[in-house]
Parts: C-alpha cells; sequence; structure tokens
C-alpha cells in the first residue's frame, strides 16, 4: 500500500468527520483566548524570543489566526483541524517505525499495525474536545510538537543515520522546546524517549546506547539553561510544590479508570465532568487492583513476548501523569488531557488487534469488524461535533450528563438567558434550586426569565427572595426596580432603583448602562404618579432626581417646571426647566408647548 495514498486518505476521512465543527461558534474559553489576549493583535511580539513566556507558541498560534480572520471561528477550527491531521500522520510513521525496527514482524505488520494505531488516533471521539473545541489546541499543539521530536529521536538514532544524527538530535530538542511552550504537560517527553529506548532500540538495527548519551545530556542542559535564563523559575517551582496536594493523588488514582473506560467505550462523552472530590476507598482499592495488573502485564508477561505492549502500557500513566496527579486543578479530569496519552491505548490495542487477526482462522471477518468500529468511531465524531453548534447546546449536553454540578446549570442558565430562550432557561434554574434553594443568582436569574415570559408574580416573587438571601446584591434591586416599572409601580421602582444606586457605589460594582436612564425615567413616572395622588411635594422630590439622574430628560424637566408654577409658585425655577428644555432639540409640538409656558410666565411677570 502507498505511503501517499494512506496519508491522502486520512486527511480526508479525518477532515470530513470534522467538517461540521468548522462553522461552530466560539466557546467557554474561546473569547478569554482572543478577545482576552492583547498580543493577540500582535505577532511580533511572539516572534520575539525575549518575550518567550507561558505557553508561548500555543499564543502564537492564536495570533497568526487573528491575523489571518480575525475572530471569526472558521480558521481557528481550521488550524485545530489541520493540527490533528499532521499529528496523526506523525503517529502513523512513529508507529511503523516501532514496528518495523523495534520488533521481528515485519513491514507488513508494520504498515497494518500503523494504520490502525492512526485510524484509532484520527477517528475516536474522545479527540474533538481538542479538536473542534478552539480553546482546546494547547493539547493538540503540543501533541503535533510532541510526536515530531520522537519521531525525529528515532531517526536519529537508527544505525546508519550518522549524516541525520547532527541534524535531528538538534532539531528534536528544539521541536521539544516547542512542545513545552504549547503545553507545560509535554515535560513527560524525555522520561517517554527512554522508555523507547529500553523498550527498542536494542539489536543489530540501532546503534549501541552509548551513541546516544550526548543526546540525553541535553535535557539537563537544557533544564539548567532555563534556570539561569529565568530567574524566577525557582519560585515558580517552589509554588508548585506547595500546590502539591496528597490526597488529591489519591482520588486521581481512582478516576484513572474513567478515561480507559472512554476510550473502550466512548459514550457520554461531555464537556465538564462532575466526579466527587473526596476518595472512595473501595472504589480506590479496585483501581489500585487494576494498575497493579497492568504493571504486572507490563514487566512479567507482556516484556518476555513484546516489549510493545510494555510501553504501550507505560505510555499512558506517564503522559497523563502532569495532569491528572497531586497537583490542584480547575476540573479533575478533561477529556482533551488524553490528547497525547490516548498513541500509547492506541497501539496498544492496533497490535492486540493484528495479534488476534494474524492467528484467526477467519481474518476477513476480524478485519470487517475493524473496519466497522471505524465506521461507528466516525459517526460518533460527526455526532459530538453537532453538540458544539451553539453555547447553549454544548452546555445543555453538559448539563443532561452532569445535573448535579452548580456551575454547569449556571452556565448554562446564562447562555439560555444570552440567547433569549427563557422557557429553555426555566429547567436548568428550577433544577439547580433543587439542589440548593439559597442562590440568590439563581433567584434572580428566575426572576428574569419569568419576567420576560410575562409571568410578573413569579418574577417579583424570585426577585424578592434573591433580595432576602443577599440584600446588599445591587443587581436585585435593579430588576426588581424595572419590573415594577413595567408593572407601572412607578413609585415602588424609584424606591428599588434608589437601593440599588446607593448599593452599586458601596460594593464598587459598575450598573448597567441603561441603569440611569431607567432610573431617571422611573422617577419622573413616579412624580406624575404621586401627582395623581395629590402628593406634590414628594412629586417635586421625584422629578429632581429625574433630572438629576438625566439632565436631558426633557419630560422631567416640563413637569417639574409645570409643578413649580402651579404648586410652589416659583416662576423664575421654571423659566430655567423650560429654557433648557428647548435646549435639548425637542419636536416643533413640544417647542411650542414650551414657548407658551414661558409666555404664561412673562405674562404674570
Amino acid at each position: 500500500m502507498n505511503t501517499l495514498n494512506i496519508f491522502i486518505a486520512l486527511a480526508g476521512i479525518i477532515f470530513l468527520i470534522y467538517a461540521n465543527g468548522l462553522n461552530t461558534p466560539l466557546q467557554s474559553d474561546d473569547e478569554r483566548h482572543i478577545y482576552g489576549t492583547p498580543q493577540i493583535t500582535n505577532v511580533d511580539h511572539y516572534t520575539n524570543l525575549s518575550n518567550i513566556g507561558y505557553r508561548h507558541i500555543n499564543g502564537l498560534s492564536f495570533a497568526l489566526n487573528y491575523q489571518w480572520g480575525q475572530d471569526n471561528p472558521f480558521g481557528y477550527h481550521l488550524f485545530n483541524i489541520l493540527i490533528h491531521i499532521g499529528t496523526t500522520f506523525l503517529v502513523f510513521f512513529i508507529a511503523q517505525l516501532t514496528i518495523a525496527k523495534g520488533t521481528s514482524w515485519g513491514e507488513d505488520a508494520a504498515l497494518k499495525i500503523a494504520l490502525i494505531t492512526a485510524l484509532l488516533f484520527g477517528l475516536h471521539p474522545i479527540q474533538t474536545e481538542t479538536v473542534t473545541y478552539i480553546s482546546g489546541r494547547p493539547g493538540g499543539l503540543a501533541g503535533l510538537f510532541y510526536f515530531l521530536s520522537l519521531l525525529l529521536f528515532i531517526l536519529a538514532s537508527l544505525k546508519g543515520s550518522r549524516v541525520l544524527r547532527f541534524a535531528f538530535y538538534p532539531l528534536s530538542l528544539i521541536i521539544f522546546f516547542m512542545a513545552v511552550l504549547s503545553k507545560e504537560s509535554a515535560i513527560t517527553l524525555p522520561a517517554i524517549i527512554i522508555l523507547y529506548d529500553l523498550c527498542f532500540m536494542q539489536g543489530q538495527k540501532w546503534p549501541p546506547f552509548r551513541s546516544r548519551l550526548g543526546f540525553y545530556f541535553c535535557y539537563p542542559a537544557l533544564a539548567g539553561a532555563a534556570f539561569f535564563l529565568s530567574p524566577n523559575v525557582f519560585s515558580v517551582i517552589q509554588g508548585f510544590f506547595k500546590k502539591i496536594h496528597l490526597t488529591l493523588g489519591l482520588v486521581q488514582l481512582d478516576l484513572l479508570k474513567h478515561p480507559l473506560k472512554l476510550f473502550l467505550f466512548p459514550v457520554n462523552l461531555t464537556f465538564e465532568y462532575d466526579f466527587p472530590t473526596q476518595v472512595s476507598w473501595v472504589s480506590l482499592l479496585v483501581s489500585i487492583a487494576i494498575i497493579l495488573l497492568c504493571v504486572f502485564l507490563a514487566f512479567k508477561k507482556f516484556y518476555i513476548k513484546s516489549s510493545v505492549l510494555t510501553f504501550c502500557v507505560l505510555w499512558f500513566p506517564l503522559t497523563i501523569a502532569p495532569t491528572n496527579s497531586f497537583m490542584p486543578r480547575t476540573h479533575l479530569f478533561s477529556e482533551r488531557n488524553m490528547y497525547i496519552p490516548s498513541f500509547g491505548l492506541c497501539l496498544f490495542f492496533a497490535v492486540l488487534l493484528y495479534l488476534i487477526a494474524d492467528k484467526a482462522k477467519k481474518r476477513g471477518m476480524i478485519w470487517g469488524a475493524v473496519l466497522l468500529i471505524f465506521i461507528c468511531t466516525a459517526i460518533m465524531v460527526v455526532k459530538r461535533n453537532q453538540v458544539y453548534a451553539s453555547p447553549s447546546t454544548l452546555w445543555a449536553d453538559t448539563f443532561k450528563k452532569s445535573p448535579n454540578k452548580l456551575s454547569i446549570g449556571k452556565t448554562l442558565s446564562i447562555h439560555y438567558l444570552m440567547e433569549e430562550d427563557y422557557a429553555n432557561a426555566l429547567t436548568p434554574l428550577k433544577a439547580l434550586l433543587q439542589i440548593n434553594p439559597h442562590l440568590y443568582d439563581v433567584h434572580q436569574n428566575l426572576g428574569i426569565a419569568y419576567k420576560s415570559l410575562g409571568n410578573f408574580p413569579e418574577a417579583e416573587k424570585h426577585f424578592k427572595e434573591a433580595i432576602r438571601i443577599e440584600p446588599t446584591d445591587p443587581n436585585s434591586h435593579f430588576n426588581l426596580a424595572s419590573l415594577y416599572g413595567n408593572l407601572g409601580q412607578f413609585v415602588q421602582a424609584s424606591r428599588e432603583f434608589d437601593q440599588a444606586s446607593a448599593l452599586y457605589k458601596t460594593t464598587g460594582k459598575y450598573p448597567p448602562r441603561q441603569f440611569y436612564s431607567d432610573k431617571a425615567r422611573a422617577h419622573n413616572q413616579a412624580g406624575i404618579e404621586l401627582i395623581q395622588s395629590q402628593k406634590f411635594e414628594e412629586a417635586l422630590i421625584q422629578f429632581e432626581k429625574s433630572i438629576r439622574q438625566n439632565s436631558k430628560l426633557l419630560s422631567a424637566r416640563f413637569n417639574l417646571a409645570k409643578l413649580l408654577l402651579e404648586f410652589k409658585n416659583d416662576p423664575e425655577k421654571a423659566k430655567t426647566h423650560l429654557q433648557a428644555g428647548l435646549a435639548l432639540n425637542p419636536t416643533p409640538e413640544q417647542i411650542q408647548t414650551l414657548r407658551d409656558l414661558l409666555k404664561q410666565i412673562e405674562i404674570k411677570n
């Protein structure tokens, strides 16, 4: 089978199954990466080596995307897909070289195992979070450089590659550095290279170990250079050590079953998982038993027959350790952290499938079953991409699978409110109150949803409950004030606006853009309402408040002027407000009304 044809087929299949994700919108952290990074508009910042910092290569990729297509998601998605296609090619090459040069199975076995490995890696649904989710790029980019660095090391280490060695070893180190600058979890590569050396680089096809010693010494040299060039690195490392949480390590040890289960049965994939943060000792003991069994098989059974399986078994825990071990994380597990670790599992099952098919009498049935697996995984990728169609569909799917996690329900309800899908917003909001009825922000959002749906009694109930739970929150008072305004209860609205205004000042929070204009209108309408109740002094106060909030509100100027004339008999003040009203570009009819009042004042004087 021609390698070029394989690459074309792989690229075409991967592109087709991810094509329905090309036009999906920005999700979750995507906006932070694009709008929250000032340097994204300046590619030169990233090409200047003196500016090298956290996930620098990832930042450069976003800056290039921004230069090519601004904030259009299409370009970012296309870039991610191309990264995944490139990484899949590298996986194919590594698997083929490993089997061809590290075992005695022959070229035919190497090609078949490499193809199965690449298809498993490229078509597995667990990769969608790295590929379709724009902010999953750090893992994909790190994977691309990680596998490229490993491939260059393998090529440089082959017997008879003396000329290439001088170019590929340094290049491998540079690419490794780029992988770490894409995502720091790539730091495991030196350990993987040593593991690869121990498992495969023996026999006639490889030069002796001493020929690679110089390369291995480069890693501590790089570490020393990093210490020397980065004075703050010691404090950073010290900070990492302070964050180590031994109990969390036990929780993560227990969770290792879950990514393995997802790889074997990729159903119920979700954007955010809800795992217990407490250690379950029974479950932990089961996890430890599974790990010990794997270690036993790796060293006592597999290594004797084939070091390939040992390599695969050890690859997974080594590569997943940086993201799932003793360090605190926002989420205990994310599917995007499986990108590099999944290679070991892909190669492991590719070898098993090949060995089973090789010994089976009806090989056609085995290969047919393998083909069916790939068709199923491809369909699952397409379906998983559909979940990313909008923020609400993504979080609705997440909430369905993790219904007891408050942050997920809140995020979903906020997206529904932003999309003005108030009817659907009610479901997660009510579910959240079933979990915890004392969430003032949930009551507030329920009030907003009910208000928008025209259910004012329910809206008022939830706004008041939000105020009862958290009386110092200005937004709850503002929302209640707006509701009273809709109900025509302007005196009550003005009181709530006053409370909201005072709380915005004391809490240091910024009110919404429309707050002051709404407040001015509410005071003006409250003044009219009070005049109808013969409460002229209070009405006067309301009109004055309205003008203080919005000096350009013509109706408040006119109402105050009339009240000053009729109730206070103060023509001078009334004249001031009428003249100010004429300067506000009123309509011809309004101009005539204002001038008539001014004439009345002149006649009286």
